[in-house]
C-alpha cells in the first residue's frame, strides 16, 4: 500500500476516504500511534503535534474555514464556499465574479477580500486550564462562576495581545473540563486570487451537499500580505506578500484505492457527547425547526428579490449559508429516523451510572454528575422558544447595528478590562468590518420582510416569553391584529431610519450614550428601549451558563475516566481549533 501524506481541507475527502473516527487534537496523536500505523502512516506521530513545524505551522484558519499555504509568496488555498462572501463582495451585475469566476493575472490584478477577512497563523499554544481554575472562588454560584471564567479569559488574552498583530483567544475543552489559549498571528490584508465560477466551485449545488460523493471545483486561492516589515498591516500599496515558514506543496498524482490520507483543519463544533435527552431535543426540536425556519427564510428571500438582480446578488452569500444548513438539517433529521442514537445514548448513561456508584470513591466524586446536568439544561429548555425567537430578532442588521452601537456606549464606560467580552477595544475593528461587508448584503426591502416574520413568530409566543418592552413598542397589545401593528411600525421604522446607509451604521459606532439617547432614529430608540430587558435576559443566560460550566465538566470527568478504564481514548468535540483524522481511500456505493 503506498503512503499518501497530505493537508487536506475536509470537504475534499469526506466522500472517498474510510476515517478513522475523530477529530484528534494534534497532541493526541502520539497516544494513538498504533491506530496511525495500522492505517499506513510511516512517520512519527510527534511531527504533527507542533503545531508551528511542518507540515502542521502550514494549516491558517480564515476565522471561520480551514485553509492552507501552498507557496513561499503566501498562497492560500481554501474552499470555494469560503471565498463566497469575497467573490460577493467583489461582484456587480455588470461583473458577476460569482458566475463568471475570477483570476488575478498578476499581484497587482489581486482583488480585496471582503472586509475583515483573515488568515490567522499559530504561533504557541498554552495549557491555560490551572490559570482558569484558580480564578473561580470557592462555592461560586453560576453568576460568578461565568463572570470569573471570563474575566481569567480577558487578562490571558490580554497579555498575550500586547505583541501587536497577535490575536489570541482561549478555548475549552470537554465542555470546560480543559482550557488552551492559542496566540496566533493575525493577518489583516487578505486578496482574492483565483475563484473558478459557480458552474464549478458549486457544481451540483445543494442538492449534492451533504447527501452525495461531490464531482465540485470547490476551491479558490487567497493571498496574505503584510507591511513591508513582515508584520501584519492594513492594506497599503507598499505592502508584500507574506512568506510563510511553512507552506504545503501540491500533489499532481492523484490518490489510489488503499492509500494513507490525513485530513487536518479547523471544524466548527460537534456535540458528541451530549446526553440522551439533548439528542432527543436535538431529534424532535431542534433539527425541525432549523430546517423550518431556514425554509421560510429563503422562500421570503426569494420573493423579495425576483426581478430584482442587484438584490438578489446582495443576498446570495445569505442564501448559500441557508442553504447549506437547510440541507444539513434536512439530512440530521433523515438521519435521526434512522438510527438508535438515543437509545445507545441512554445505553451508555446507564453503565456509566453503574460504573460510578460500583465504587465508594467513584460515586462520592461523581453521584450526582448526570443528575445534576440534567437539571440545568432542564432549566434551558424551559425558555428555548423564547431564546430562539430574540436571537432571530438580534440577527436584523438594523436591529444588530444599533443594539451593538448601544451597548458599546455603555460598556465604554468601563476599564476595558471591565468590559464585556465581544466589546472590548479589541472588537472594535471586526464590528466595524461587520457593518462594512454588510454594505453589499443589505437590501431594505428584504430586511424588513425577514424582520417581519421573526417579529410574527414571537408574537405567537405565550405571554411568559414575551416583554414589555417589545411589545410596546410595536403595539402588540392582544387586541390589535398583531401582524398589522408589525407591519405599520416596521414601515414607520424603515421609512424614518438613517441605518440603511452603511455610513451612519459606522457613523454610529462613534457616538456616546447620551448622543445615542438623544437620538430620534427608530432602530437607536429600540435599542435604548429594550437595553434593560437584554440585560436582565443576560444576566439569566450567563447564570445558567455558569451553573452548566461546573456540571459538564464534572460530567465530562466522570465519562472520561469511565472509558480510559475500558482503553476508549476520547477526543473532545470540534471548537474551531485545529484538529486531524485519518484514514484509507476506498470506493463507494
Amino acid at each position: 500500500m503506498r503512503t499518501f501524506f497530505s493537508i487536506l481541507l475536509i470537504a475534499l475527502f469526506s466522500s472517498v476516504a474510510a476515517a478513522g473516527d475523530g477529530m484528534w487534537l494534534p497532541s493526541q496523536l502520539p497516544a494513538i500511534a498504533d491506530r496511525l500505523e495500522a492505517a499506513g502512516l510511516e512517520t512519527d506521530p510527534a511531527r504533527f503535534a507542533d503545531l508551528t513545524g511542518h507540515p502542521m505551522g502550514a494549516i491558517v484558519s480564515l476565522g471561520g474555514c480551514s485553509a492552507s499555504f501552498v507557496s513561499p509568496e503566501g498562497l492560500v488555498a481554501t474552499n470555494h464556499h469560503c471565498a463566497y462572501g469575497s467573490i460577493q463582495f467583489n461582484s456587480t451585475e455588470d461583473n458577476n465574479l460569482l458566475e463568471n469566476g475570477f483570476l488575478a493575472a498578476s499581484t497587482g490584478d489581486e482583488l480585496p477580500a471582503s472586509p475583515g477577512a483573515r488568515i490567522y497563523v499559530t504561533l504557541a499554544v498554552e495549557d491555560v486550564t490551572e490559570k482558569i481554575m484558580a480564578a473561580i472562588p470557592a462555592d461560586a454560584d453560576g453568576t460568578t462562576r461565568y463572570a470569573a471564567i471570563e474575566d481569567a479569559e480577558k487578562r490571558l488574552i490580554a497579555a498575550c495581545e500586547e505583541t501587536p498583530g497577535h490575536r489570541c483567544k482561549v478555548a475549552s475543552f470537554h465542555g470546560g473540563e480543559t482550557y488552551r489559549l492559542y496566540d496566533q498571528l493575525e493577518i489583516r490584508d487578505v486578496r482574492l486570487v483565483y475563484a473558478p465560477p459557480s458552474s464549478v466551485g458549486k457544481y451540483g449545488g445543494d442538492i449534492d451537499n451533504w447527501m452525495w460523493p461531490r464531482h465540485t471545483g470547490d476551491f479558490a486561492f487567497y493571498r496574505a500580505w503584510v507591511g513591508p516589515d513582515g508584520q501584519p498591516a492594513d492594506r497599503a500599496e507598499d505592502n508584500v506578500p507574506f512568506q510563510p515558514k511553512h507552506w504545503l506543496e501540491i500533489g499532481t498524482d492523484g490518490v489510489d484505492k488503499g492509500d494513507y490520507v490525513m485530513v487536518v483543519g479547523f471544524p466548527g463544533r460537534t456535540n458528541r457527547y451530549r446526553l440522551a435527552s439533548e439528542v432527543e431535543e436535538a431529534i424532535n426540536w431542534t433539527y425541525p425547526q432549523r430546517v423550518e425556519r431556514r425554509a421560510k427564510s429563503l422562500e421570503i428571500i426569494a420573493n423579495e428579490t425576483e426581478g430584482r438582480p442587484d438584490a438578489a446578488l446582495a443576498y446570495a452569500a445569505t442564501s448559500s449559508y441557508l442553504n447549506n444548513s437547510l440541507k444539513n438539517a434536512q439530512g440530521m433529521v433523515a438521519g435521526f429516523a434512522r438510527s438508535d442514537s438515543v437509545a445507545r445514548k441512554k445505553a451508555l448513561e446507564a453503565e456509566l451510572a453503574e460504573w460510578i456508584d460500583a465504587d465508594p470513591d467513584r460515586h462520592m466524586q461523581w453521584a450526582t454528575a448526570l443528575s445534576d446536568l440534567e437539571s440545568i439544561l432542564e432549566a434551558k429548555r424551559a425558555h428555548r422558544e423564547r431564546d430562539q425567537e430574540l436571537a432571530s430578532l438580534r440577527w436584523n442588521q438594523l436591529i444588530a447595528a444599533a443594539n451593538t452601537a448601544y451597548r458599546l456606549a455603555r460598556e465604554r464606560e468601563k476599564p476595558d478590562v471591565e468590559r464585556k467580552m465581544g466589546y472590548q477595544e479589541r472588537d472594535l475593528r471586526r464590528i466595524k468590518a461587520r457593518i462594512m461587508r454588510s454594505a453589499r448584503s443589505f437590501d431594505a426591502m428584504v430586511d424588513m420582510a425577514l424582520l417581519q416574520h421573526t417579529l410574527e413568530s414571537y408574537a405567537a409566543l405565550p405571554a411568559k416569553d414575551r416583554f414589555a418592552a417589545i411589545d410596546s413598542w410595536f403595539g402588540l397589545d392582544g387586541e390589535t391584529d398583531s401582524s398589522e401593528a408589525i407591519a405599520s411600525t416596521l414601515h414607520r421604522m424603515y421609512m424614518a431610519t438613517d441605518l440603511t446607509d452603511v455610513k451612519a451604521r459606522l457613523a454610529l459606532l462613534e457616538a456616546d450614550r447620551a448622543a445615542l439617547e438623544a437620538s430620534d432614529d427608530p432602530f437607536v430608540e429600540f435599542a435604548v428601549a429594550t437595553y434593560d430587558t437584554t440585560i436582565e435576559l443576560e444576566a439569566e443566560e450567563d447564570d445558567l451558563d455558569g451553573r452548566l460550566l461546573e456540571a459538564r465538566p464534572r460530567f465530562m470527568e466522570a465519562l472520561l475516566a469511565f472509558q480510559k478504564s475500558r482503553g476508549v481514548e476520547i477526543y473532545p468535540d470540534a471548537n474551531s481549533t485545529l484538529r486531524v483524522t485519518f484514514g484509507n481511500v476506498q470506493g463507494y456505493q
